[in-house]
């Protein structure tokens, strides 16, 4: 009950404070309506010499505002009262509908502005259907278990005020309707317990079934290619198998729920009715409001705790978006430089160590990237070029030694603007299921169809995307796949250029093309030297024949190569 209600307490916005008084003043009116139908029955039976508190205080309270008890008043009263009740639960539905919007997008926000700033070491160590599964369905769960806990929080009002309704009747039968709702509560609990459960594996099931299926999708071209799909099919049964269990173990706690209740609820107020009854000496009308009181307290006491059962199988989703979003925060970048940078001299690498955990991949390397010149890194894979790449980016902490910027330390250097002069083509590059211009401009809004288009002429794209089917607006397909290799590394170039960057980075983006392509491409990377910056990581002959300078590295460090060689 504890988690549930943090649910509730814990959402931004004060939407649910204003649900909350709504609700009570619903709650309020309904009990004035109660408490109204004792002295409706006994006037409309006759009896004008009514001994119970509740009709004294209602015909004083009648009497103090000037009208009288009689019997359209008192009617009046109760439908008032109903009315009043559904208008206010409205009101707070209505403003529970829209935190519970507000509850998803505020996760989903959270959960993307905490992750785009989190050091790069926690997406080596996160897997991205995770992430995938928190913004999508732990995210639309999330919504869902607020708005249980919401409905639980009212129903958990209404029963108290039918509780204070019961004791003015009787406190007699105050304690025996809140003893029998108890009692139902304490019978159903297990399956309380059990829908808890149930509820924490499906999601932890759902969350490894989306991450395994984001991976697939990401390698299923050699899973095909190798006529492998089947047996990695038989994998996801497997996982699909263990999520039915869970799924089965929740609905079939939900539906013990439900047919339990009802027969244990209907035996402990036909008990609680006739204990009352016999113990007191009472007239028809009491003895008709006391039933309807106890039915609706010991009711609603059993509606709570269904709507309980529902929230805690549900509210797991909703902890693991936010220990998620926690996670995220908690390792938040630190980008507390504040020198402005600049690049006119060169970026030098000063004596600079770095190892992954206990595994040392440089040590003590020298080496210099003068400004305005293109200089390749080639090396034995694992020779550490592109942990160099990734300590100029300031994705990673130095061990020792210093990273200098037109002389300045980096560790000074405000990171944020550093990064935002500079333009990354990776190695495995990844272009979206969308437009050729959303992916040049990565959709932000800022950058125009011109400057599109003369990043593609800068990076030798445009001639290629001008005769495509709808130019700029043509699909490029799902990771690029209804474009070449060549064409694609160009789209790529191009949307790093858009940025009119003072450093380029490219990541073996030759690698995988014809020789013919590659040296074209070559050709237009030396070109763009004349005005940027550029580093980069090859091993193919046309590149490195076009570099000004040419650092080989080894475990022995970065050796300066002569252009001869």
């Amino acid at each position: 009950m504890r988690n549930v209600l943090r649910i509730f307490l814990t959402t931004p916005g004060p939407a649910k404070w204003t649900a909350v008084i709504s609700l009570i003043v619903a709650g309020f009116a309904e009990s004035i309506g109660l408490a109204t139908l004792l002295p409706l029955l006994t006037t409309a039976m006759g009896d004008a010499n009514d001994p119970s508190p509740v009709s004294r205080m209602v015909r004083e309270g009648l009497a103090m505002i000037g009208l009288p008890a009689d019997l359209e008043i008192l009617l009046a009263i109760v439908v008032l009262g109903v009315t009043v009740k559904a208008v206010f639960v409205m009101i707070a539905m209505r403003h529970v509908s829209y935190t519970m919007a507000d509850v998803a997008t505020y996760l989903r926000t959270a959960l993307v502005r905490n992750v785009a700033a989190v050091e790069w070491r926690y997406f080596t160590h996160q897997p991205v259907g995770r992430i995938a599964n928190a913004l999508s369905l732990d995210a639309n769960n999330s919504a869902r278990a607020y708005l249980l806990a919401t409905m639980f929080l009212a129903t958990l009002i209404q029963s108290a005020f039918y509780v204070v309704v019961a004791f003015f009747v009787s406190p007699r039968l105050a304690l025996v309707a809140f003893v029998t709702g108890m009692l139902l509560i304490l019978v159903l609990q297990p399956l309380v317990r059990i829908s808890r459960k149930a509820g924490k594996r499906q999601r932890a099931r759902t969350e490894e079934l989306v991450t395994l299926l984001s991976d697939t999708m990401g390698n299923i071209k050699p899973l095909k290619a190798m006529a492998r799909q089947e047996h990695f099919a038989h994998f996801f049964d497997e996982k699909i198998s263990l999520l039915r269990t869970a799924i089965r173990r929740e609905a079939l706690s939900n539906l013990a729920m439900k047919n339990i209740r009802e027969p244990i609820l209907v035996m402990l107020i036909a008990v609680g009715f006739l204990a009352t009854r016999n113990s007191l000496e009472i007239g028809v009308p009491e003895l008709l409001v006391m039933a309807l009181i106890l039915q609706k307290t010991v009711s609603t006491m059993g509606r709570v705790q269904q709507q309980l059962q529902t929230a805690v199988a549900v509210s797991a989703a909703y902890w693991s978006v936010r220990r998620l979003i926690e996670e995220a925060a908690d390792q938040r970048e630190d980008l507390s430089g504040e020198v402005a940078p600049t690049l006119r001299t060169a970026c030098v690498f000063d004596n600079v160590s770095f190892a992954y955990g206990d595994e040392p991949v440089l040590d003590r390397v020298s080496l210099e990237l003068p400004a305005r010149s293109l200089t390749v890194l080639t090396g034995a894979s694992g020779s550490g070029k592109t942990t160099i790449i990734d300590l100029l980016l300031g994705l990673h902490r130095l061990d020792s030694g210093e990273i200098l910027i037109d002389g300045i330390p980096q560790s000074r250097i405000d990171l944020r603007a550093w990064r935002g002069m500079i333009g990354y083509v990776p190695q495995e590059l990844t272009l979206f299921h969308d437009t050729v211009l959303a992916n040049v401009t990565l959709g932000d809004p800022a950058m125009t169809e011109a400057e599109a288009r003369a990043a593609l002429e800068a990076a030798g794209a445009w001639d290629f995307v001008e005769r495509l089917p709808k130019g700029l607006q043509t699909i490029v397909g799902e990771r690029g796949s209804q474009l070449s290799g060549g064409q694609r590394q160009r789209i790529a170039l191009a949307r790093a250029l858009i940025g009119k960057p003072t450093l380029l980075i490219l990541d073996e983006v030759t690698s995988a093309l014809d020789p013919e392509t590659e040296a074209a491409l070559a050709t237009k990377i030396h070109s763009l030297a004349a005005e940027h910056t550029i580093v980069a990581i090859s091993h193919n002959r046309a590149l490195v024949e076009q570099a000004d300078r040419i650092y080989d590295l080894s475990r022995a460090g970065a050796r300066l190569v002569d252009a001869a060689e």
